[in-house]
C-alpha cells in the first residue's frame, strides 16, 4: 500500500477511534485520492475480501442489473414496487448526483450520512487488517464494500445492485448467487473498456449471467439480443425477453390537480397491463418500467409476494433524479450522455409542452461521443439557443474542442444564426439561461449526469 494512501487512513482510523466526526465530505476527500494509488483488481481478488468481510452477499437477495441506459430507472422502479408490496429494499447505484450517500439506499430514501460515515469507517479498518497488506480497494471497489457491510449491518429482504461498468469484471459480478440478473438497453459506450462493437459490449454486460439465475432483458437490437440469448444458453438459464412492441396506447396526461404522467399498456408474459402511468415526461421510461414489471413476475415466481395493485402503485410512485426531470416549471433535466440516451433525449423533448422557445444547456465529458452526439442534437432542430458549459471535472471536453465541434457540425449541416453562448462553469451557464427566458420559455438539459448533479448544486 501507498505510504500517502496508508498515512490518510491511518489519520481518519484514529480520529474515528478517539470518537472525532468524521464527516461524509472527508470520506469522499479521502475516496477521490485512491485512484492516484489503485488499480483495478480481478474478480477472484475481489471475492476473496468479500469472504474476508464475512460474506455478506450470502445472507441477501440480490437482484443485479447490467446495461448501458436506464440500468438506475429500472433499479428505482424494482425498489419502489417491492417497498409497496411491504419488502424492505436495499438499493445501490452510482453515480451519484449531488452528495455520495445518494448511491445507498433503504426503501427508496438514502442512508443517513452517520450511516455510510460508519459503515465506510469500518470498511477502511477491515483493509487495514486484511492479510494482504498491498491490497486496496479502488474508488467502485471501496463503495461496493461499504454497500455489501451496509445491508448486512442494516438488513434488507432484497438489494438491487446495478453495475458500475460493463458487468463481466465489475467488482458487484463478485456475488456468486442473485435471484434474477437484468440487463437494460445496450449501446455505444465506455468502449476504450468494453469494446468497439455492439456485440462486444453485449458481451460484456452478459457476463453477469450465472448457472441457475434467470434473466430479463431488453431485446432492442438483434445483435445485441444473440449475445445475451446464447450466454444464458451456454449457462443453461432462461432469458425473457422484453420487447418495445408489447409497449402501446402511450399518451401524455395530466390529473385535475395539473400533475404529469405518462400512460401506457404492456403486455407481459403472463398479462396485459392496460393505463399504467408514470410520474414522468421521459418517453423512454415505459421501455424501462416495462423490464422492471417483467423482472418483477419472475420474482413472483420465486415466491415473492407482489400484486398487480403493488406494480400499479409502484410505478406511478417511483421517481429516478435526473431523468427528465422537471426541477422546477418549464426546467428539464436528463443524464443522457451517449447516443441512444441522447436520442431518447429528444424524442422526449419533441413532445413536452412548450408556448415559448426551448434552450438547452450542455456538458459532457470527453470520453463520449460527444462530436457525434452534438451533431445529434444540431441535426434536430429543437432548440432556439443553446448554453454550453464546461463540467467540473477533468475530464470535461475542453471549452475549444467544444467550440471546435459545435462551430464545424453548423457548417456542416448549414446552420445559420443559432445562438450558442460558451461557459467556464455550470453555474453561470443555467443562472444566465433561467435569467434570460421569457414566460413561457422551456429550458432543458443534457450531456451528463455530471452536469445534471451540477444544476442541482447551483440552483
Amino acid at each position: 500500500m501507498d505510504d500517502t494512501l496508508y498515512s490518510s487512513v491511518s489519520e481518519l482510523l484514529e480520529r474515528a477511534d478517539n470518537n472525532a466526526k468524521i464527516t461524509i465530505a472527508e470520506c469522499e476527500e479521502l475516496l477521490n485520492t485512491v485512484p492516484k494509488f489503485t488499480s483495478k483488481h480481478s474478480l477472484e481478488e475481489t471475492r476473496a475480501f468479500l469472504d474476508y468481510l464475512g460474506s455478506p452477499d450470502e445472507n441477501i437477495k440480490i437482484i443485479h442489473v447490467a446495461g448501458t441506459n436506464g440500468k438506475g430507472s429500472v433499479c428505482s422502479y424494482i425498489s419502489t414496487v417491492l417497498t409497496k408490496a411491504d419488502y424492505s429494499v436495499g438499493l445501490f447505484t452510482s453515480p451519484h448526483l449531488v452528495s455520495l450517500n445518494e448511491r445507498f439506499a433503504i426503501d427508496n430514501k438514502p442512508v443517513a450520512e452517520g450511516v455510510f460515515v460508519e459503515v465506510f469507517v469500518e470498511v477502511l479498518r477491515r483493509v487495514m487488517e486484511y492479510d494482504d497488506q498491498e491490497y486496496f480497494p479502488t474508488y467502485f471497489e471501496l463503495l461496493f464494500f461499504v454497500a455489501m457491510l451496509l445491508y448486512d449491518v442494516y438488513p434488507v429482504d432484497y438489494l438491487i445492485l446495478e453495475t458500475g461498468l460493463g458487468g463481466r469484471l465489475d467488482a458487484t459480478n463478485s456475488v456468486t448467487k442473485p435471484v434474477l440478473s437484468i440487463i437494460t438497453e445496450i449501446g455505444y459506450d465506455h468502449m476504450e473498456y468494453l469494446g468497439t462493437s455492439l456485440e462486444d459490449i453485449a458481451a460484456e454486460k452478459a457476463g453477469i449471467i450465472k448457472k441457475g439465475v434467470p434473466v430479463v432483458f431488453f431485446d432492442k437490437r438483434k445483435e445485441t439480443s444473440d449475445v445475451i440469448k446464447k450466454a444464458a444458453l451456454e449457462q443453461e438459464v432462461r432469458a425473457i425477453a422484453v420487447e418495445d412492441k408489447n409497449i402501446e396506447d402511450v399518451e401524455f396526461v395530466r390529473d385535475e390537480g395539473g400533475n404529469k404522467y405518462i400512460a401506457f399498456s404492456y403486455k407481459s408474459l403472463y398479462d396485459k397491463y392496460a393505463e399504467l402511468k408514470l410520474a414522468t415526461q421521459a418517453l423512454y421510461q415505459t421501455q424501462n418500467a416495462a423490464v422492471a414489471v417483467t423482472a418483477l413476475e419472475i420474482l413472483r415466481e420465486t415466491g415473492a409476494e407482489i400484486s398487480e395493485f403493488d406494480i400499479r402503485e409502484g410505478l406511478l410512485s417511483a421517481k429516478w433524479s435526473g431523468r427528465m426531470e422537471e426541477m422546477r416549471p418549464g426546467i428539464y433535466v436528463d443524464g443522457a450522455h451517449n447516443l441512444d440516451g441522447v436520442e431518447a433525449f429528444l424524442e422526449s423533448a419533441s413532445r413536452i409542452e412548450c408556448e415559448g422557445r426551448k434552450h438547452l444547456v450542455f456538458g459532457i465529458m470527453s470520453d463520449k461521443l460527444y462530436k457525434d452526439i452534438i451533431s445529434m442534437i444540431l441535426k434536430s432542430g429543437q432548440f432556439d439557443s443553446i448554453y454550453v458549459t464546461i463540467l467540473e471535472s477533468k475530464r470535461s471536453v475542453s471549452m475549444s474542442d467544444l467550440k471546435i465541434a459545435f462551430e464545424d457540425s453548423k457548417d456542416e449541416l448549414g446552420i445559420i444564426g443559432l445562438p450558442i453562448k460558451y461557459y467556464s462553469n455550470v453555474r453561470d451557464a443555467i443562472t444566465d439561461v433561467i435569467t434570460m427566458r421569457k414566460s413561457g420559455d422551456c429550458v432543458f438539459a443534457a450531456g451528463s449526469l455530471y452536469l445534471v448533479g451540477q444544476i442541482k448544486s447551483a440552483i
